[in-house]
């Protein structure tokens, strides 16, 4: 064996089994668990340990654990400070007492709810951010904007428009559900305004007298008055959102309004598909598959 010294024989009749803790009686005999028990109960050891026996008065004296279904019970009462119950070790933190409750529940809900504050006032500062940003962004617009110069300056809302780089038309994704629409955590203003056209139009104009004009003042080739296979349309530049795919003659202050569109966005306008148009719901939104 490779630790011989290790461990006891058992020296209770008939078992002399090696015990690694075995337990030793006053009298120096060892004995292994089971039958140091034995050993000791059997009254023939007068130097043995003898049992204590606990004798109740009554019932009284365990304390049973007042949590619904709990049958515990203890010798010694563990009672609640508010409402003086005895509830055991595993309980002593409870919610049946209703002072209590009402507290633990209050500052779990502190709790739980200090992050979602926490969120709500990081959004906070970074919508601010996000209009002083934007403002600083519409005035760079405004500095070289051009337009129609017989409109009157109360009536000017101002973008900043990306050409198409080809006439071909750009792929786009379909959402038909509100549930599978992209939900924008937060928006950075792109403050890189090359290869843009800074504009001003009227706010008074419908999307398709805007398109026209915005067609016209960055020279770009508009097919929507004419039948072909492709249509312009404008998108929102940070996420590739089509403003009104179907309706044309939404009045443009209607999306600044509606926060559709805010004056200082960088816009993109390109070709889409026209048979996909035509069958296209009007309750559909159309997403730039790459922008």
């Amino acid at each position: 064996m490779e630790f011989p010294d290790l461990g006891k024989n058992c020296e209770f009749e008939g078992c002399y089994q090696i015990d690694f803790l075995p337990l030793q009686c006053r009298c120096t005999k060892v004995f292994c668990r089971e039958h140091f028990n034995a050993h000791c109960q059997s009254g023939e050891c007068p130097l043995a340990p003898k049992p204590k026996d606990i004798n109740f008065k009554n019932d009284d004296e365990i304390f049973k654990c007042s949590q619904n279904g709990c049958k515990m019970g203890s010798l010694h009462k563990l009672a609640c400070l508010k409402c003086s119950r005895h509830y055991c070790i595993a309980h002593r933190f409870h919610l049946s007492c209703p002072e209590d409750r009402e507290e633990t529940l209050a500052a779990k809900m502190e709790e739980y709810e200090a992050p979602r504050l926490l969120h709500l006032e990081a959004n906070k500062l970074s919508q601010e951010k996000m209009k002083t940003a934007a403002k600083i962004q519409l005035m760079r617009i405004k500095q070289k904007a051009i337009g129609d110069k017989t409109q009157p300056a109360s009536k000017r809302i101002y973008f900043a428009v990306k050409k198409p780089e080809n006439l071909e038309a750009k792929p786009v994704k379909i959402l038909t559900k509100e549930d599978e629409l992209l939900k924008i955590e937060s928006i950075t203003i792109d403050p890189d305004l090359k290869d843009t056209a800074a504009i001003y139009i009227n706010a008074d104009w419908t999307l398709g007298r805007a398109l026209d004009g915005i067609c016209d003042l960055c020279k770009i080739r508009n097919v929507n008055n004419t039948p072909g296979s492709t249509k312009v349309k404008l998108f929102r530049y940070f996420d590739g959102y089509c403003i009104s795919p179907i309706k044309n003659d939404v009045v443009m202050q209607e999306f600044i309004d509606n926060q559709v569109l805010q004056q200082g966005d960088k816009l993109t306008v390109e070709y889409v598909d026209t048979e996909m148009l035509k069958g296209l719901d009007e309750n559909a939104q159309l997403f730039l598959e790459s922008l």
